[in-house]
Formats: C-alpha cells, structure tokens, sequence
C-alpha cells in the first residue's frame, strides 16, 4: 500500500511491510498503539531540521543560509552550488528527496487514517491530527511545487493513476482540512504537558495565519484579513507568550515553553529517539573536543555577510553569529587555541604539555565566494545552543516551526497590508523589544520582512518571505539575479517517468 502511493505520487520506493502494522482493523486495541502509529508521522517532520534534503530545498535557494565548499572538496558539488544560485533542474537530488518525504507522510498518513476509521476506540483527536499532518505535508508540497496530486486514498489503483490538481484546489483542501482539524483538536490548555509535541488547535490556527498570509502567491487573490482573523485566534487563546529571554527558545532543554506552537520533539538520550545536526554541521572544522563537543563539527553550514549585518549591536539576536576575528569559545569568553590553522583541513585543538605546535587563535575570516573556500572561512551561527548531553553529533533542543513570535509578525503584515500600519508597528516593537533592539517609531512593510529575517533567521521561512514580497529572484552576495518561474520548484523528473498524469511547472 505504502510502496505504490511512493510509486505513484513520488520517485522513492518503500517496502511493502512498512505499512503492514496500520492495515488490520483489529490493531487499534487501545490508546497507546493508536498514539505510537502517529509517532511515526511526527517523526518524518522532525526528520525535516536535520539539514538533509529537505532543509536544503527550503533554506539553501534563499539568501540566509549557504554552504561554502572547501578547497579540498568538503561540501561541494552541484547540489549545492545549484540550489544556492538558483540553476536547479528537474534532476536535482535534493529537490526529488523533498518531494518524496512530504509524499511519503502523505501516504502514510492515509493509510493511518483507514485503519483508524475501522477502530473501535474514539479515535476523534487522532484523526484530527493526522488531517492536520497531512494538511501540513500539502502546505509544503504547495509551497514548493505548486500544482500536485491531491490523494486521499489508502492505496492506488495502478491502472487509475491521480492527477494532478491546481495550485488553487491544494490551497482549498490544506484550508479545509486545517478548519475541520481545528474543531476536535485540542486547545493547548486542554492538552496539557503530556500532549507536548503534538498538533494542537492552535497550531492548526497558526498554520492557516501562515497560509492566508501567502494565498496572494498561491491563490492571486490576498487574504491577509483571514490571516489576521487566525493569527488573531492564537493570540487571544492566551496560551501562548513571548519568552523574555529569545535565547530561551534554543537551550537544550527548551520543551514545554510558552513561544512553541509546533515544530519537532528531539530526544538522541532515550532509546528509539532522534536528535538533530545543527551545532555538528554548523561549527568550525576544530578536532580534539571544540566547545567540549564529543565530535569534530563538519564546518558545512554558514550565512551571508548582508544577514550579519542586518542587525544592530545593541540586538542580542546578533549573539547568534561567530563573526570574524577569534573564534571565542561560548563557555567562558576565551579564545579558542589551536596547534595552527590548516586552510584544507581540520585543526586541531592546542592542548598544554601535549600539543607539538602552537598555541595559535583560530581565526574566523570572510569567505569570497561558495567554491574553494578555506576551512576557516565564511560567518557562522550557533542559533540552537550547545547541547551537553549530545549523542554523537545529535543534539536534543527542540525546534520550532512554529513561534508565538512568528504569529505577533504575521499579525503585523496582515495589519500593515490592509493599510494599519501604525497598529502593525505595535507587534512588531513587542519583537524587538524582547531582543533589545530600539523600536520602531513608524513602520513600513520592508521594515516587517527585514524583522522577520532577524527574528527567524534559519527557521525555514525566509524563502516564502522573500518570494511573498517579491525578493527572491534578486541578486545577493554569490548569487545572480535569476528567472521569475524559480519560485516553484520543477516536479522531479522521476515523479514524471512515474505517473504520465503529471505535467511539468512552467520554465523547466
């Protein structure tokens, strides 16, 4: 069942006993075998944060995140270098892997929902959460790919292939199925804390304020008044709050706070349970223990000097970023020491009374393009702190998709939008407040984009945020000014050899 709706909708094959579990009727005999057959589900989400594929497609095309190859080859090759200057085609690995995993949660997702309707347990809030999870798989599939198959059926029929639907038709169903989710979810003051982690009513809100705010992009017609109308639905629920501290937000142990609406649940220190990348991939390439991390850090990730700079010095959201200069290690203020700085490889870590070489400062330099760069080129972030109980390279904070402060921002475009700008100025001040940075006395939309970029750097929404203003086919550092249809992504060429019903996005 699970293989052919790969077969059909995507390009990745899944054996067949994948599904085996959800099918039989009998299966579902309490609560917890309904709860750990959504597990699964989630869990594909969290897998998105991981910088696999699917960061990449949503990160790497905009203009906060870059990867910069090493002059000995770490982290080249075209995958990157396409994605990063907008030249990708329908071949492109990553692009196919995104499109295969939101697929995949598709499928999975319909199968789960047939098996549940056969159970004879109040399944209700299950339900409502898998059309959620699926709803939100569609949100990305729409957001990336445009026009999509809409597939509701636990399996296909071989000879009776989907077609593909309009970008309009997909917009309806998320909307639709988000509305109707939201009716049996659970508000978050119902829930409680042992529901942390899972879709909530307000998350299915948020994810509509989300979806309104763009309908322009996916529909032609603006919705920011039904965008507000959801936002608004969050933020008078009372649930949720601004952390006083923003750094709050990506401490190790950050669950359960009062900013996180949904995202991705990490846990690498219980058996069976995964923890993401994002301190590993990030850091310098340092050997011997850097920052007292169990690993030497793959020195991949990075950010574009406009994004550094788009802070102020009184912002403390700038703390996020390793600027030029000594690398300093976060711990105690002290600079990090090595035997010597190796531009092709990695350093090593000065160790007194072991070390041959050294002492020497490693020293964060600008990098001058995505090719052939030194090991110790290129800005770097540590937005998720450093994580001590780290299993291997996987650390455990959590990750949002979602924020309270998102919301507040998507409130003040709604409002800005319709013409309240000096109301928007007000939401957005209680932003940039929280950070220290100096508010706004008036307010315009460019200013709304640049604080979205500031406050949710790395948090995968820039790439919609600068498509919703029309930025993102411009010109930034290493990246030419690129054709208008590069804000959807081409279908996978294998998703086409798969299924003749499916037609390709214009300019591919």
């Amino acid at each position: 069942m699970g293989a052919m709706v790969m077969l059909v909708l995507g390009s990745c094959s899944l054996e067949e006993e994948t599904y085996s579990i959800y099918t039989p009727e009998t299966f579902y005999s309490n609560d917890f075998q309904v709860l750990s057959s959504l597990s699964g589900i989630y869990r594909n989400f969290a897998g998105i944060t991981g910088m696999g594929v699917e960061y990449r497609t949503l990160e790497l095309s905009a203009d906060q995140v870059v990867v910069q190859a090493k002059i000995q080859g770490w982290w080249g090759g075209d995958n990157f270098w396409q994605l990063m200057e907008h030249d990708w085609n329908p071949d492109h690995a990553y692009i196919g892997g995104t499109w295969d995993t939101f697929f995949r949660t598709v499928g999975q997702t319909n199968a789960l929902l047939n098996s549940l309707e056969g159970s004879n347990l109040d399944v209700t809030g299950p339900i409502g959460e898998l059309r959620s999870l699926r709803a939100y798989a569609y949100f990305f599939l729409m957001d990336l790919f445009g026009n999509v198959p809409i597939f509701t059926e636990p399996k296909v029929d071989p000879l009776n292939l989907p077609t593909q639907n309009s970008r309009l038709e997909v917009f309806e169903f998320v909307t639709s199925e988000l509305k109707a989710a939201a009716e049996v979810l659970p508000s978050k003051s119902e829930a409680g804390s042992d529901y942390y982690g899972r879709i909530t009513k307000e998350a299915a809100w948020s994810l509509l304020a989300t979806i309104y705010l763009n309908a322009e992009v996916y529909t032609g017609t603006a919705m920011n008044d039904e965008a507000e109308e959801y936002a608004d639905k969050v933020i008078n629920s009372g649930n949720y709050s601004l952390l006083p501290n923003f750094f709050d937000n990506f401490v190790p142990d950050n669950q359960n706070n009062a900013e996180f609406i949904f995202g991705a649940v990490y846990s690498p220190d219980v058996a069976g349970g995964i923890g993401h990348p994002l301190v590993q991939k990030v850091l310098p390439g340092i050997s011997g223990g850097l920052f007292g991390l169990p690993y030497t850090p793959q020195n991949g990730f990075a950010t574009r000097p406009s994004i550094y700079n788009a802070y102020t010095d009184e912002d403390i959201r700038k703390d996020v970023f390793i600027g030029y200069g000594p690398l300093i290690d976060p711990r105690n203020g002290e600079t990090v020491m090595v035997e010597r700085i190796v531009p092709d490889n990695n350093s090593a870590l000065y160790v007194p009374g072991v070390s041959s070489e050294g002492p020497v400062p490693y020293e964060i330099i600008p990098a001058t393009g995505i090719r052939s760069q030194p090991m110790n080129a290129g800005l770097k972030w540590i937005k998720w702190q450093l994580d001590p109980n780290t299993q291997g390279g996987n650390a455990g904070n959590d990750i949002a998709f979602i924020r309270y402060a998102d919301i507040l921002l998507i409130k003040a475009e709604a409002m800005a939008r319709q013409g309240d700008l000096e109301g928007a100025k007000d939401y957005v001040n209680m932003v940039r407040e929280r950070s220290n940075a100096e508010p706004f006395t008036s307010i315009t939309l460019e200013d709304i984009l640049e604080e979205r970029n500031r406050e949710l750097a790395f948090e995968m929404t820039r790439r919609r945020d600068l498509i919703r203003f029309g930025k993102f086919t411009d010109a930034w550092e290493w990246k030419p000014a690129s054709e208008p249809f590069r804000t959807m992504y081409p279908i996978p060429q294998s998703a086409l050899n798969a299924n003749p019903n499916l037609q390709q996005n214009p300019g591919y």
